[in-house]
C-alpha cells in the first residue's frame, strides 16, 4: 500500500487512486442497467413516471428506454428476490472488444442477451456482479433541447407580458448518466473498473487514515469532455447498488418531475439540492425494491487533462445547498442476506471490518467541505 502523503491543495491526508498506464479499453458511457424483483407492475409505473418510455421486451421482461444513449437503459426482469443483474458499458468498436477479450481471458465478442443483440464481451467484477462491455450500432445521440428558457435576473429582465408554465408531465429523460456500487472489497473494486475499463478518477473522499472512501470515476474520452462520474465506487460494509442518475435538461424537469413523482404515490429519498463534486442539481427518489434513482441536471464536464483531487470525506461534503441529508438515503439496503453479510464481513477478512466501521462513522460526522 502506498503510504499516506498530503494533498497539496487541501491539505487532506489521502493514499493515491492512479489511473491505468494501459487499460485493458477505455469504455465510452454506461449503457444501460438490468434489474429483477418481483413487482413488476410497481417497476413499470414507478419508471414511467420517471419519464422513461417503457415497451415489453421479447423474453417478457420490461424494458425503459431514455431519448439518447444505448436504445435500452433499464431492463427489470420477474423474480422472487430482489436483484441488481449489473451494468453495460459501452465502446466506439467491435475491435476494443477483440483486445478486452484478449487481455482479460473471457471468451470472445459475441451478441448478448439484450435488446438489438449487441455485439459485447461479458467479465465479473471482485463482487460478484456481471459487468457487460458491447459495442451498440444504434447508439443514439443527445437531442437538442431548444433555446433555454429566458430568465429574469436582477437588472436583465426580458421577459416581459410573458409567464413560465412548465408542462405538468413526467421529467424529460435525456440519458442514462452513472450509477453507484458500495462495496467492502473497495481497492479490487476500484482498480478493476479503472484497469480494465479505463475510468480515471475525478475526485476522490478520503477517511481519516488517508484510504479512500468514494472516487468518482469518469470515461476516458482523451480531449472529448466525459461527465465528471460514470461510475462511482464507495466503501460500504456491504456490496450494494446504491443509485443510477439519469440526466434531465434543466432544474424544472427535475422540479416537476419529483412533483409528478410524489402526486404518483412514490417518496423522495433526497432532494432538491445541488452537489458539490460534480456540480449536479440532484432529486433522488425511492424505486421499486427501495432502490434509489435520480433525476440530475447541470453536471460538471470534463476532458481527461483534469488531475484527481482529493477531498476528506463527509456528509457535508455531499451538496452546496439543499435539505439535510436523511438517515434513510445513506443506509445501504438491508435485508436478511445484507445483514448476514454484513456480520461476515465485520467479523472476517473483508476489507471493511470494525475498524473502518468506525473511521466511516468519524469522517461522517465531519463539516469538512471539498475545495
Amino acid at each position: 500500500m502506498i503510504d499516506a502523503g498530503s494533498h497539496p491543495d487541501s491539505g487532506v491526508p489521502y493514499i493515491p487512486v492512479p489511473r491505468a498506464t494501459d487499460p485493458h479499453v477505455k469504455v465510452q458511457d454506461l449503457a444501460l442497467l438490468e434489474f429483477a424483483g418481483p413487482d413488476t407492475e410497481l417497476a413499470k409505473r414507478f419508471f414511467t413516471g420517471f419519464g422513461l418510455q417503457h415497451r415489453q421486451g421479447d423474453d417478457g421482461s420490461l424494458e425503459f428506454s431514455a431519448e439518447a444513449g444505448a436504445p435500452v437503459a433499464v431492463i427489470y426482469r420477474q423474480a422472487a428476490k430482489a436483484t441488481f443483474a449489473g451494468p453495460t458499458f459501452a465502446v466506439n468498436t467491435v475491435a476494443e472488444l477483440e483486445q478486452l477479450a484478449t487481455r482479460t481471458g473471457a471468451p470472445p465478442p459475441a451478441p448478448l442477451q439484450l435488446p438489438g443483440h449487441p455485439t459485447g464481451v461479458t467479465l465479473t467484477d471482485p463482487n460478484g456482479v456481471t459487468v457487460k462491455v458491447a459495442h451498440f450500432e444504434a447508439w443514439r445521440a443527445l437531442p437538442s433541447c431548444g433555446q433555454a428558457p429566458v430568465v429574469n435576473r436582477g437588472d436583465d429582465k426580458p421577459r416581459i407580458n410573458a409567464t413560465r408554465r412548465p408542462q405538468r408531465a413526467p421529467s424529460r429523460v435525456l440519458r442514462l448518466g452513472h450509477m453507484v456500487l458500495g462495496t467492502p472489497e473497495w481497492e479490487a473494486t476500484a482498480r478493476f473498473y479503472i484497469d480494465t475499463l479505463g475510468l480515471i478518477p475525478s475526485d476522490v473522499q478520503s477517511l481519516p487514515d488517508g484510504r479512500p472512501a468514494v472516487a468518482f470515476l469518469r470515461c476516458d474520452r482523451g480531449d472529448r469532455p466525459s461527465d465528471h462520474h460514470t461510475f462511482v465506487v464507495a466503501r460500504l460494509p456491504v456490496m450494494d447498488f446504491e443509485h443510477a442518475a439519469f440526466e434531465v435538461p434543466d432544474l424544472d424537469e427535475v422540479g416537476m418531475g419529483g412533483q409528478m413523482l410524489r402526486e404518483g404515490g412514490f417518496r423522495r429519498a433526497w432532494g432538491i439540492g445541488r452537489h458539490i463534486l460534480g456540480s449536479q442539481i440532484f432529486d433522488y427518489w425511492f424505486g421499486p425494491d427501495g432502490r434509489k434513482f435520480e433525476h440530475f441536471a447541470d453536471g460538471d464536464l470534463f476532458d481527461a487533462a483534469r488531475p484527481t483531487r482529493y477531498h476528506a470525506m463527509s456528509v457535508a461534503g455531499l451538496s452546496q445547498w439543499g435539505p439535510p441529508v436523511p438517515s434513510a438515503f445513506l443506509r445501504p439496503k438491508l435485508g436478511w442476506h445484507e445483514m448476514m453479510q454484513l456480520l461476515r464481513n465485520l467479523l472476517g477478512k473483508s476489507s471493511f471490518g470494525f475498524r473502518e466501521m468506525k473511521l466511516m462513522a468519524r469522517a461522517m460526522r465531519s463539516t469538512s467541505l471539498p475545495d
